[in-house]
């Protein structure tokens, strides 16, 4: 009988710590994916701000709107 609840309570506890290396996993890529969006739309300004395009010529080639851009521009320096 103990040995059965020490298996349970192996199992559960494996299961906890697995749980949490993939919570871990995908708070890690949840950064990784922040960083490149940042990357990404800190381009899209340089671009904007450099003169070489304006905020129109972005939503041709991207495909987002104005709006949405301007406001991944703006969260930039928030």
């Amino acid at each position: 009988m103990a040995t059965d609840n020490t298996d349970k309570a192996a199992k559960e506890a494996a299961r906890a710590a697995a749980k949490k290396r993939l919570a871990d996993a995908l708070a890690e890529r949840e950064k990784g994916h922040a960083a490149v969006d940042t990357a990404f739309w800190s381009k899209v300004r340089d671009e904007i701000d450099s003169g070489a395009l304006r905020q129109v010529d972005a939503v041709d080639a991207l495909g987002y709107s104005r709006e949405y851009i301007r406001k991944q521009i703006k969260s930039l320096t928030d």
